[in-house]
């Protein structure tokens, strides 16, 4: 394996993708665990108090909202961690024979692809990327046969690269008998 990397890249933190996606599954999630709240709490009330009715409802709504609001801060803080934290610590780096991502300078076993079984590369950038210049790079390789089953396809994206077009080009070049992009 080389040693000296054709190109480094970090990617960028979009925090309109943060705010925006995050604040949605959160939002989602949240309000599904504080409505689980609500009837565990309203039946178990019921239960315990013997009364049927409205009369635990105020109970319930109060300690629902608890869930809720625990829930999607809980969430919203593992969203900031996966878009704004760990694409600060994430570095893409290519080398003539692999692609390897490090997060805090440790390299992630299952995010090193060897540019001799990649297949296909292809570049996306939705509405929260494309306008600050971002895409995300996918890298198509064969999976080798083995224990996990026959021979398939893996997909590892690169999120939020910059310069994407110039990144998918050198990539397109190092692979073993690369064909012009369809």
């Amino acid at each position: 394996m080389s040693e000296s990397p054709l190109l480094v890249v970090k990617p960028v933190p979009v925090l309109r993708q943060f705010w925006l996606v995050g604040g949605i599954h959160s939002a989602g999630i949240a309000l599904f665990v504080g409505f689980l709240a609500l009837v565990a709490l309203k039946l178990g009330a019921d239960a315990a108090n013997g009364s049927t009715g409205d009369a635990n409802l105020p109970f319930a709504l109060s300690w629902a909202v608890v869930a809720f609001s625990a829930a999607f801060l809980a969430l919203w803080a593992y969203h900031y961690k996966k878009f704004v934290k760990d694409r600060f610590d994430t570095t893409y780096t290519i080398y003539a024979d692999r692609i390897e991502s490090t997060r805090r300078g440790v390299t992630r076993p299952g995010v090193t692809v060897p540019l001799a079984r990649v297949v296909d590369v292809r570049s996306t950038a939705g509405p929260l990327l494309r306008p600050v210049g971002l895409a995300t790079i996918t890298l198509v390789a064969d999976q080798p046969p083995g224990g996990s089953g026959p021979r398939g396809r893996l997909w590892t994206p690169f999120p939020n690269v910059p310069d994407a077009d110039a990144v998918c080009a050198l990539i397109r070049s190092l692979i073993p008998g690369a064909r012009s992009p369809a």
